[in-house]
């Protein structure tokens, strides 16, 4: 299948929001900061999976997905907890 010029827009469009996500990762002032750019980057991953999953016409790659985001969820509230309270408990 041609992927058309809205797909590659998207696609373009992605890379460019992963590359400011990585460089808030990196100098990001506080630890916030970074977690939020972790989640960013995370959520394109996803993104860029379903899209894939489109464009080969597999949606099989849905269910890579929802474990991916569910993973990543979790992460997320681990790192917020213990940069909360400082302990996962």
């Amino acid at each position: 299948m041609i992927v058309d010029f809205s797909m590659r827009a998207v696609i373009i469009g992605i890379v460019i929001i992963v590359f400011l996500s990585l460089y808030r990762i990196v100098l990001g002032p506080h630890a916030t900061d970074r977690v939020v750019g972790t989640n960013v980057v995370m959520t394109n991953i996803v993104l860029a999976i379903i899209l894939l999953a489109h464009i080969i016409g597999d949606y099989t790659y849905l269910d890579v997905a929802f474990v991916y985001v569910l993973s990543s969820f979790v992460g997320t509230i681990c790192v917020m907890k213990g940069l909360g309270k400082g302990k996962l408990s």
